[in-house]
């Protein structure tokens, strides 16, 4: 069985990658709303929910967990390796798949993403030369909960989405990562916005990275040697 978990429904759009890749796997998704949201909490706070779910999918029997939020993958690195044993973060396959289009890498996500810099080092660890620009938009984590969607959008939601495409030109980026799975929900809005922009979404991404990775150890216990492909955007 493989969990997946978020602070709300942004997670959804892995849980949907996972479950068109994986037909056949028993999934679990937790969306821990109670705590909700994660992006303006302090590092320690999102970092006692990321071990309480994983903890929690667990004793439900998830042998895979896929950290289907940002804000929890950028607390990866905190946990104990007994916790990340078999758990997947989705911010270094999103780094690395943005900069298979050009160094030059804009990424929108909640505050506390921002404020950690993950994305930031995620990338330079694959290309010292990157440059990456980092702008919090975490107000669009409310949109989507509130049911803001790709075609569906108020008038209000369309002038952020233009004003917030507008800063991000300002960049002259190669790649947009959406650095929160929420922003999944939004992806064709700012890719109408940003024409010539590679939008990577960091959830379908992460997605699969985890199938990747159960592949990969999959043919080693058995005794296949593999070759693994790049990750496609």
């Amino acid at each position: 069985m493989i969990g997946v978990f978020d602070s709300g429904v942004g997670g959804l759009s892995s849980y949907r990658e996972l479950k068109r890749l994986l037909p056949s796997e028993d999934l679990i998704y937790l969306a821990d709303r109670h705590n909700a949201p994660y992006g303006t909490k302090d590092r320690d706070t999102v970092l006692k929910y990321t071990r309480n779910n994983i903890k929690a999918l667990r004793k439900k029997g998830a042998e895979h967990i896929l950290i289907a939020c940002c804000t929890a993958s950028s607390v990866f690195s905190l946990l104990e390796p007994e916790e990340r044993r078999q758990v997947t973060p989705i911010i270094s396959p999103a780094a690395e798949a943005a900069l298979t289009h050009g160094k030059r890498v804009a990424v929108i996500a909640t505050k506390q993403t921002v404020r950690s810099h993950a994305f930031r080092e995620a990338a330079l660890a694959k290309n010292p030369d990157a440059k990456i620009f980092e702008l919090p938009t975490q107000i669009l984590v409310s949109l989507v909960e509130l049911g803001a969607r790709d075609g569906e959008l108020l008038p209000r939601e369309g002038d952020l989405l233009d004003k917030i495409a507008g800063e991000i030109w300002t960049y002259k980026p190669d790649s947009l990562i959406l650095g929160c799975t929420h922003f999944s929900s939004l992806g064709k809005e700012l890719e109408a916005r940003l024409p010539g922009v590679a939008i990577i979404d960091a959830a379908v991404i992460g997605a699969r990275a985890l199938v990747a990775e159960i592949s990969d150890t999959s043919r080693r216990e058995s005794g296949i040697s593999t070759y693994t492909e790049g990750l496609k955007t």
